[in-house]
């Protein structure tokens, strides 16, 4: 009755406890699924955003360098220009001279074609370069243009235009402008980048004359567009006077472009020669301020979707890879739940009807299919069987009862024996008052008996082995006096490994008994211990008389039939079983002679089965 309740109780907690089951099997699943896609997924992401971004950089710095190279073989247009005209005094007064004739003279007319061939070989060479213009302030409008050898002259607006860029305001010697305006009537309208530089009198600051650079702005704006390397990417060109000179594009305002240029004017510091790169709204901006063009800046506006497109596919797709692992897990979670469950409440109907496990089929093998399946195959069969177990269970308790009951008697007999040599001993000692070869031998038989008869599978100390054959080895030297000495070699460090009892005693006593013993003179036993190799080797050896060939032949064949006892070699076959079967078939015994000189024995055991 009260296991009914019990059970009735499991059957109550079984569907609340479903839910539990279901979460901890859903976070295995998933544990086991999401881990590596997360570890390797956000590796990937990490790795491929980290390239993408060094990559960006390292193509705006080439970018903004390849720029600054162009606006730098401008300049150098404009400073040969310009030294041409400090270093010649006499080129200057003949052009100023042609600029102040009503009506040029011959002499002017050859000046100014003279003058022309020396620009017009630039122009000619130069693809960027469309026209070179040369003014000195004069009351009739004119303009010195190498390209057509003449002084031309111009509208009156043109000419307030120049005479603006003459009067210039400021302190900088050269700037820049882009017009969609010639500067001459005869001239096709066309975008064109100018840059201005003043002149001057030599040795004077006092400006008289102006040098004007006209460059092709839509072949400059190809070659930039060339060299921009992402989708939308925008290249802006500002002065030294902080204003923007070359705007790619409208999106971005002007204001807002020389507010992060002065913020990275500042960051750069006195790192004017590299790029610099800030994030600005949803562009990496890179800056690069020149040391050589008069000051001028650049900034390279890369949209961020195009520089991490393939980092941002990559973690759409961990996501959607993610999503779908999570699902997954939550599918395999529920069947694993429900298939799992079904199982078990089968056990627990198992439990709570004992009586019908009878009606039940026989258990299914370890094949089944489902391990819950075998789990109640197996609860039914336990319940089958319980009443031959309880039978089992009796006759085990009465045979463990026998035992103890031998064991008593075991320990009974060698105290007995133990107790008796003890009274031999001191019989011995009171009849000739002191020590003698007689007590000597009782005491070391009765060591020798303690030793022996406890436990023969215990394992013991080698060196505990090697005391106890040194006490067998006194009883023998006393019985046969003079006729053998004993050699212990033994390696320190193979003295405290353990080994099992009596296994050198029965090869000493063989080597007395077939060697020593029938030798004229005197013998040597020598007993080697030492480790090599990860094993522990063991070896008597004796300068008996030796074995003969044919003898020495029968020994190894016992040796190798380990069941065969029948024979007067006993010892040696009985220790060469317990050697193969303790320490396996590597471990039995070796033997060796020469008849008339020696005989060795040896063995060894794995170093690591001591341990």
């Amino acid at each position: 009755m009260k296991n009914n309740v019990l059970f009735e109780d499991l059957n109550k907690k079984y569907h609340s406890t479903s839910i539990r089951f279901f979460v901890r099997s859903l976070v295995v699943n998933s544990l086991l699924m999401l881990i590596p896609l997360l570890i390797i997924g956000l590796y990937t992401i990490f790795r491929t955003t980290n390239e993408s971004t060094r990559e960006a950089e390292k193509k705006a710095s080439l970018i903004l360098n390849q720029a600054d190279d162009i606006m730098e073989t401008f300049y150098t247009h404009v400073d040969n220009a310009y030294l041409f005209f400090a270093s010649n005094p006499r080129v200057t007064l003949q052009l100023k001279n042609a600029f102040e004739e009503p009506s040029l003279t011959l002499d002017s007319l050859k000046s100014v074609e003279n003058i022309s061939l020396n620009f017009q070989n630039l122009i000619y060479t130069d693809d960027y370069l469309r026209n070179i213009y040369v003014y000195y302030k004069n009351d009739y409008s004119r303009i010195f243009v190498p390209l057509s050898s003449k002084l031309i002259s111009f509208p009156p607006d043109s000419e307030d235009e120049v005479l603006a860029s003459y009067n210039h305001a400021g302190t900088e010697d050269v700037w820049m402008d882009l017009s969609d305006e010639p500067l001459l009537y005869t001239e096709y309208r066309t975008p064109s980048l100018l840059i201005y530089r003043k002149l001057y009198r030599r040795t004077t600051d006092i400006q008289n004359g102006l040098v004007i650079f006209s460059f092709s702005a839509d072949k400059l704006k190809n070659e930039l567009k060339t060299m921009l390397e992402y989708e939308d990417q925008q290249l802006f060109l500002i002065d030294s006077a902080g204003q923007l000179v070359w705007p790619s594009s409208d999106d971005i305002p002007s204001d807002s472009l020389l507010s992060l240029s002065e913020q990275m004017a500042s960051a750069a510091g006195d790192s004017a020669a590299e790029t610099i790169n800030r994030d600005y709204k949803s562009y990496t901006a890179t800056y690069l301020h020149s040391p050589r063009s008069y000051g001028f800046s650049y900034i390279l506006l890369t949209p961020k979707d195009k520089i991490y497109k393939t980092a941002i596919s990559l973690t759409s797709m961990y996501i959607f890879m993610t999503l779908a692992s999570i699902l997954a897990a939550c599918v395999t979670a529920f069947f694993k739940t429900q298939h799992d469950y079904k199982y078990l409440g089968k056990i627990i109907d198992v439990f709570s009807t004992p009586d019908a496990a009878a009606a039940m089929t026989e258990p299914s093998k370890k094949g089944s299919s489902s391990p819950f399946e075998y789990i109640l195959m197996n609860v039914i069969h336990l319940f089958i069987e319980q009443d031959y177990l309880k039978v089992q269970d009796s006759e085990k308790a009465a045979k463990l009862q026998l035992s103890k009951m031998q064991a008593l008697q075991h320990q009974i007999n060698p105290h007995f024996l133990h107790n008796t040599l003890n009274n031999i001993y001191w019989e011995s000692v009171k009849l000739t008052g002191s020590e003698n070869k007689c007590s000597q031998m009782i005491s070391y038989l009765s060591a020798i008996m303690r030793y022996s008869l406890s436990d023969p599978q215990e394992n013991v100390k080698i060196q505990d082995e090697i005391n106890y054959l040194k006490k067998y080895l006194e009883i023998m030297k006393l019985r046969y006096t003079d006729k053998f000495r004993v050699e212990f070699c033994v390696q320190p460090d193979c003295s405290i490994y353990p080994v099992k009892k009596m296994l050198l005693q029965p090869l000493v006593e063989n080597a007395i008994y077939h060697g020593i013993k029938e030798k004229n003179g005197k013998g040597l036993i020598r007993i080697f211990v030492h480790a090599k190799k990860g094993r522990i080797y063991f070896s008597i050896y004796d300068t008996g008389n030796g074995i003969l060939p044919d003898k020495l032949e029968l020994i190894r064949r016992d040796l190798r039939e380990t069941s065969q006892t029948g024979n007067q070699h006993i010892g040696l076959v009985n220790t060469n079983s317990r050697l193969i079967l303790s320490y396996g078939a590597e471990s039995g015994l070796h033997i060796n002679s020469c008849y008339g000189m020696f005989t060795v024995i040896w063995f060894s055991i794995p170093a690591d089965s001591l341990t």
